[in-house]
């Protein structure tokens, strides 16, 4: 007879089982969860697109006959000031835009210009150990109020800052100090732009106005005979990207931006400051290439002898072009009139239309 079978030894399935239990096992992988800034960052480019694409759909008939790039669309700031920090202050922090500014302008030393300063958001980054004087510059009066309000709250002892209204297109004052050792002294140490390039017709030459109030020697001499850090102007803007799709949406949207928010978020920065004429020394991107931090030197031909033949070749540049702006701010406003002037015409056609299918209706009884 065959022979009844233990009870005690495990079959070979308890004893794969018990195998595979003994196995070393991989160490598990290390807990990765996502981080609520990217995680808002993903959320915030997926409704950026979503609002492109509309935006894209609804303007499209719009943006078939743009307006000149070097339109003036200016004005539009008087009205945002009340609510532009509002408006863009969670989407800075969350691109890191704030800490660009913070890093871009603490580099800024000596006699400071910040041309286009709008609300002042740069304001709380300044070092006040390396600044010999400050003037702050917009033409948006509205910004400028703003500006001021936040820079006596952020520095209420700080006394050598000034504030100018105007436009830097056209000359402005000397930096202001009590004592000036010599003539390159006349000229400012450090000129910061952020987000400006946009919003200014003529940019290029926006930069070499801008240029015409640098510091003349490269490197000058301090009071006390101690080296001083070469002039330069600092720009933090934003504009076209790496990506041809990227650049496209922005070119389809870019009238409609313009004439909301007045600014102009498709110009290519890096072109721009070449077609300035000025000596790019340091260019760095982030966002696809959208923004852009800059690093600016006069060129030889703006020193020296030569530099006010350049100063004056500028200005003549600068002065056709503001031609030009005006006569093209004429024709916009010939061809915004008969636009809307057939908009009203087609309102009251689709009026009568309605008025007559309403008679045409039978009455009841």
């Amino acid at each position: 007879m065959r022979k009844q079978a233990s009870t005690n030894r495990p079959n070979r399935y308890e004893a794969l089982g018990s195998w595979k239990s003994q196995r070393p096992r991989a160490a598990a992988a290390p807990s990765r969860p996502l981080q609520g800034r990217r995680l808002l960052v993903a959320f915030c480019g997926s409704l950026f697109g979503f609002i492109v694409y509309r935006r894209i759909y609804k303007t499209k008939a719009v943006s078939d006959d743009l307006a000149p790039q070097d339109f003036d669309f200016s004005n539009r700031f008087d009205a945002t000031a009340s609510q532009f920090d509002k408006d863009v202050d969670f989407v800075e922090w969350l691109y890191g835009i704030t800490k660009l500014r913070r890093e871009l302008v603490q580099q800024a030393h000596g006699n400071i210009l910040e041309a286009a300063v709008g609300t002042g958001r740069n304001s709380e980054f300044y070092d006040l150990r390396r600044i010999t004087s400050l003037t702050l510059q917009d033409q948006s009066e509205e910004m400028l109020k703003f500006a001021k309000a936040k820079w006596r709250e952020t520095h209420p002892a700080y006394e050598h800052c000034r504030f100018i209204h105007g436009s830097a297109l056209e000359p402005l004052p000397r930096p202001a100090r009590e004592k000036m050792s010599a003539p390159q002294d006349e000229g400012y140490d450090t000129i910061i732009a952020t987000m400006s390039l946009c919003s200014t017709p003529g940019p290029s030459l926006f930069l070499r106005s801008l240029a015409g109030h640098l510091s003349v020697g490269d490197v000058a001499a301090h009071d006390d005979g101690s080296e001083r850090e070469p002039a330069r102007i600092l720009l933090l803007e934003h504009g076209r990207s790496y990506y041809s799709l990227l650049n496209y949406l922005l070119d389809q949207t870019a009238l409609a931006h313009a004439q909301q928010h007045g600014c102009w978020w498709n110009r290519d920065i890096g072109k721009i400051a070449e077609e300035s004429g000025l000596e790019v020394i340091s260019t760095k991107r982030k966002h696809l290439g959208t923004t852009w931090a800059l690093e600016l030197g006069l060129p030889a031909e703006a020193k020296g002898v030569k530099r006010q033949k350049w100063l004056q070749d500028s200005r003549q540049k600068i002065v056709v072009m503001q031609a030009d702006v005006a006569e093209a701010h004429v024709r916009w406003k010939e061809r915004m009139g008969k636009q809307e002037e057939a908009r009203r015409k087609e309102e009251a056609l689709e009026t009568w239309r309605r008025e007559q299918r309403q008679q045409m209706k039978p009455k009841e009884a």
